[in-house]
Formats: structure tokens, C-alpha cells, sequence
């Protein structure tokens, strides 16, 4: 068992103390917010926070670890901040370490903000009273006798509180060919993935999303000669990421969700078409532009061709669409499971447009296409190698395709980690935790607390990110986590400071009476 321990021993008996299950860079903008949350509602209560994970690459994971500058970040770097509450953060972290021309509405390189991560969650673990970095595996947790108990190979440890911040898998696989030589099956982080490539191998690259786009951007810088062909079951590349947009959203908010909800007890699929219309009138803006991406005619190049062309043309209902983000989280929760598996056939395009790529990026991928060199396939049905060890796709009306080495690039979607998975069956079998009809585990939507099997919120147990994938639409959206991990944190410390009082009442309760008897016997 690797320990690392900085302040008070585990744990100090006037401590609160909290477990965190998984290091990832959700797992920092938790710390960050039990500390603002503490600040706020307990002052006076010290922290003392363990983290349980067995990642080689603590806070940042495979994802943002030390790479090349191909490898840029899905979003704005202000919606990289640790901070919930202030969003410029990683604003002033890049100003201070001489990279400022990444900050605001910039991309910057996903090793850059890793570096970021890991600094954040440093200088967290030294303003809390104690924390504890353990690098394994956590098989279980339990509550019992009103503590959570987190189970690891080495044994139990008690706690206040837990919250499960594990991520989701980073293999994705659908053709079955994983070891096989020349297949890579984790692109990140880049250096190590396209090591050995050979500048004339014509590269396959399963999915056609951010990463995909990644892999191609760094081939390109290397002078790769072959031809590289993206491959998806929709061939929907990135949108163009649109102008950005100085827009506060007056209709599709999370009051007017819950209003909706309250009103008809539940949400459909038709509402939420119905309020952003709402919205888009409201802006005096035409919804024909989203109506075209939600239902396209036009697929990989053609289609980011017509987008690149037309980006400047009033893509006001479109930037307006990616504003919704946060909100389109409580909606998921309140749907029902008929109509959220009716938007899960939407999920592409939704990725598409909410996860879009910068323009100059975009205009790249349009100069490899024309140039020859780059193309995009859709329909994908089959991989499999041939004698001479080439790889070979079949896809629908298109001829075989051929590749020396293979890359995947795909996401995959809610599934989790497969560590997580004896802590998940540990809490279904115990009835701590309850499974969602939609996948992952059922919570409750203001506070991210699990639910029991009998629908009862847990307040020593929290959730966030894939494991609560059908309560919550889980997309590449970090300010969507970070602001759970807000609510978490503020219900953790709402709920101790309610105990606490209660307690002091008792206690003064206790002694007045005992006073009283002493007076009149």
C-alpha cells in the first residue's frame, strides 16, 4: 500500500472526514469545494481528506498526463477552471506560469492543464487540516454504524463521508482487437501512442470525435505521408465551434425545468424541444439552423465543408444550444426512461454540437481531406486482420478498406471503469445503492447523495460523473462535474453542521434538565 500523508494522522477524532474514491481531475475540483464549502457553512470544522486510487496519473489521468501539443482540450480553458465559483482560476494559474496566451476563449494543450490538475489538487491538500493519498483499488463501501466504510485489499477504513468520483473507461473496442500488433487501444497520451508509426502506413482510426481529431493533428505535424481515414457509425465529425456568444439564457434554466417537472410531474422530450424554442424566440432567433444539425443530410467532410462555409452566417441558435449544457443535466434527470432512451439515439449529434473543435482545426482537417490524404467513413459493420496482417474494415456501400496500424479513438459513453466495478456490486448487493433504470447508480438530483434500494437518500454516500450516467447526461463537459461536486460539498457540510447543532441542543437540553433535578428533588 503506497501512502502519501500530509497534516493530521488518519483521522483526527475532531476532523470531518471524507473518503474520495478515484484522483481524476473531477477529484480535484472536489477538493476545491469542500474547501470553498467549508469556508462558507463550517469554518470551524477541520478536513481531513483521503483519496483512494491506483492511477499512475494522479489528477490528470491518461488523459491530460504529460504529452504533445496536439492534444488540446475539448472546451475553452475557462471551463477548465478547478473552481466552480471562479471560472478565471486557471486564467490566473496559466498568467503566472508564463502561458497566458492560452487563457479565456483558447485551447490549450490537455499536458498543460494537466500540469494545472496537479497543482491545484497540491496546493488543496495543503489548506486542508490532513490528507491522505492511497494508491489502491477500493472493492467496497458500506455504511455501518452511521460511518462509510471504504474496503480496499488491505482492509477498512472509516469515514464521515464518501463520494465516488471514479471515470469512466478509457478502452474502446468494438471490433475485439485489442493485442493484437499494430493496434492501439489507448491514444492517450500521444507521444507513446504514435511511436513507431511509420510516415507511409495508411492508419485507420476508429471514431471521428475530439480525440480522433487529436491523432490526425498530431500525424499531420509529424509529415505523415500515408493516408489516414477516420471511421465512425455516423461519420459525424466535430461541429466548427461557433463565434462565442455574450448570452445569459432566460427560458431553458433549471428553475424553469423544475417548474415543468412540478407542474406535470415529469418531463418529456417534447418539453425540452418546446422551452428551448422558448428560448431561441426569446433571443429573436430562427431554430432552422439546429433543425439541420439535429437531422442532417450531411456527413464527415461534406458536412464540415458546409459548416466551415457557413460558421459566420448567424450561428446564434447554435452557441445558444451549447449554453445549455449545465441545464440539460437536470432535464436528463427528470425524464423519463421511454423518452431518455429515445434522445440516446441523439447522442451523436448531441456530443457533435456540444463538443465542437476550434475553427483553425476544423480548417486543417479540410486541407488534409482535399489534399487527398484524409477521408471519413460512415457505417463501419466489421474489423477483423487479414493473412498478410493488414487490418481490414467492411463498411456499408463502400469498397474494403485497408490499414496498417489502427488506432482507437472512440468513447466508451457510460461505461465505467472496470475498477469500479466490485464497488458498484458491493453496494447493490448490500441495498446501499440502487441501480438506475438508464444505467449507473440512482441519486438525488440536488445533492448527489445515493439512493438505497428503497429510494432513500444516503447523506453519508455521494456520486458523481459516470457512475451516475442515467440520472445525469455525462458528455466531456468538466464544468457540468465540477459544479456537482458543489453540491456535494455543500450538502456534506449542511448535513454535519445540522448534526452537530443537533447535538449541541441535546447536550444543553441534557444539562438543563440535570440542573433542574439538582434543584428540585
Amino acid at each position: 500500500m503506497a501512502v502519501h500523508r500530509r497534516g493530521s494522522s488518519m483521522h483526527d477524532a475532531t476532523a470531518l472526514s471524507i473518503a474520495v474514491i478515484g484522483a481524476g481531475p473531477t477529484a480535484v475540483a472536489a477538493l476545491e469545494s469542500l474547501i470553498h464549502s467549508r469556508n462558507i457553512i463550517g469554518p470551524d470544522v477541520p478536513l481531513d481528506v483521503t483519496v483512494f486510487d491506483p492511477s499512475p496519473h494522479p489528477w490528470c489521468g491518461h488523459s491530460f498526463a504529460s504529452d504533445r501539443p496536439e492534444a488540446l482540450t475539448n472546451t475553452y480553458t475557462s471551463d477548465m477552471s478547478v473552481r466552480h465559483w471562479q471560472p478565471e482560476h486557471v486564467g490566473f494559474w496559466l498568467k503566472a506560469t508564463g502561458n497566458a496566451e492560452f487563457a479565456g476563449n483558447n485551447f490549450a494543450p490537455r499536458s498543460l492543464i494537466g500540469q494545472y490538475f496537479k497543482e491545484s489538487a497540491q496546493q488543496a491538500a495543503s489548506r486542508l487540516g490532513g490528507f491522505v493519498f492511497i494508491r489502491e483499488q477500493v472493492t467496497g463501501v458500506a455504511v455501518i454504524d452511521d460511518r462509510a466504510r471504504v474496503h480496499t485489499q488491505n482492509g477498512g477504513f472509516p469515514f464521515d463521508y464518501a463520494i465516488l468520483s471514479v471515470g469512466r473507461s478509457d478502452k474502446f473496442d468494438p471490433y475485439g482487437l485489442e493485442g493484437q500488433e499494430n493496434f492501439c487501444i489507448r491514444p492517450y497520451p500521444l507521444k507513446d501512442a504514435l511511436a513507431g508509426v511509420d510516415p507511409d502506413e495508411h492508419i485507420g482510426i476508429i471514431g471521428t470525435g475530439l480525440t480522433a481529431v487529436d491523432l490526425v493533428m498530431a500525424l499531420k505535424a509529424d509529415k505523415h505521408r500515408g493516408r489516414i481515414t477516420l471511421f465512425s457509425r455516423n461519420g459525424l465529425l466535430p461541429a466548427v465551434r461557433p463565434p462565442s456568444l455574450n448570452y445569459e439564457l432566460q427560458r431553458f434554466t433549471v428553475k424553469g425545468i423544475e417548474d415543468i417537472a412540478a407542474a406535470k410531474g415529469g418531463l418529456t422530450l417534447e418539453d425540452i424541444v418546446h422551452l428551448v424554442h422558448e428560448e431561441l424566440d426569446h433571443a429573436c432567433t430562427s431554430p432552422e439552423p439546429l433543425t439541420e444539425e439535429i437531422f442532417p443530410t450531411r456527413y464527415g467532410i461534406d458536412r464540415l465543408r458546409h459548416q466551415l462555409m457557413h460558421i459566420d452566417d448567424g450561428r446564434k441558435a447554435y452557441s445558444i444550444l451549447i449554453k445549455t449544457l449545465l441545464v440539460l443535466q437536470d432535464a436528463w434527470y427528470f425524464l423519463n426512461p421511454a423518452d431518455k432512451a429515445r434522445a440516446a439515439g441523439f447522442r451523436h449529434i448531441y456530443c457533435s454540437l456540444c463538443c465542437p473543435m476550434p475553427r483553425f482545426r476544423a480548417a486543417q482537417l479540410l486541407g488534409l481531406a482535399e489534399a487527398g490524404q484524409l477521408d471519413v467513413v460512415r457505417g463501419v459493420r466489421s474489423m477483423a486482420k487479414d493473412a498478410s496482417g493488414q487490418f481490414v474494415a467492411v463498411a456499408a456501400d463502400h469498397p474494403p478498406l485497408h490499414f496498417d496500424r489502427v488506432f482507437s479513438a472512440g468513447s466508451s459513453g457510460t461505461e465505467p471503469d472496470p475498477m469500479a466495478i466490485p464497488l458498484v456490486n458491493s453496494l447493490l448487493r448490500s441495498g446501499q445503492g440502487r441501480a438506475h433504470p438508464v444505467g449507473g447508480l440512482a441519486i438525488e438530483r440536488t445533492t448527489s447523495r445515493l439512493l438505497d434500494v428503497h429510494s432513500r437518500p444516503q447523506p453519508r454516500l455521494y456520486a458523481v460523473g459516470t457512475m451516475t450516467s442515467g440520472a445525469f447526461q455525462v458528455l466531456n463537459g468538466y464544468s457540468v462535474l465540477r459544479l456537482r461536486t458543489g453540491h456535494i460539498a455543500d450538502a456534506i457540510l449542511k448535513h454535519h453542521r445540522e448534526r452537530r447543532d443537533r447535538r449541541s441542543r441535546h447536550r444543553a437540553e441534557a444539562l438543563t434538565e440535570d440542573a433542574l433535578g439538582r434543584r428540585h428533588p
